[in-house]
């Protein structure tokens, strides 16, 4: 996937989050969206997933977008470093079983806690015409059931890059 499309996927979270955007360079007008839904739904066919691992004191921007297949790209936006891969079978097998414990589970709501220095994961996954995005940060995290699956992307971006 190209860095345009990933700082596109990056960008609509934020907007769908209710979180404001910084002005940026122009981009051309997006592909309508699938729809989106409340809780993140069976994946059974074909998907698609991405993350956005963003902010802390060191100002992370990683980004990473795997597809059913095990096809994966990984974006480091400081270092301008991208890797292209296929997932290992485990690798596939353990993030298929961690997509299947999390079916069903809602986005949450915001607690109204603000962390300045807290990493943001923007997690967003599509299925034939659905889409499910959530925002989730270090305060959030440990409480909304998406742990293990964003510390398992976390992990397929640091050995991407390393």
């Amino acid at each position: 996937m190209t860095r345009a499309a990933l700082l596109f996927t990056f960008l609509s979270s934020v907007l769908l989050s209710s979180c404001t955007q910084a002005a940026g360079a122009p981009r051309s007008e997006p592909s309508p969206m699938p729809k989106s839904t409340p809780t993140l739904p069976a994946l059974t066919a074909e998907w698609t997933i991405s993350m956005t691992h963003s902010g802390g004191i060191m100002g992370l921007a990683r980004s990473i977008e795997i597809s059913s297949y095990g096809k994966f790209t990984v974006t480091d936006n400081r270092s301008n470093k991208t890797v292209t891969g296929e997932l290992a079978a485990d690798d596939l097998s353990k993030l298929n079983e961690l997509l299947a414990s999390t079916a069903g589970h809602s986005a949450g709501k915001p607690n109204g806690r603000v962390c300045a220095d807290c990493f943001i994961y923007d997690l967003e996954v599509h299925k034939n015409e659905e889409r499910f995005v959530v925002q989730l940060s270090d305060i959030t995290l440990p409480n909304s059931g998406y742990e293990s699956l964003i510390n398992q992307l976390r992990g397929l971006i640091d050995t991407a890059l390393e």
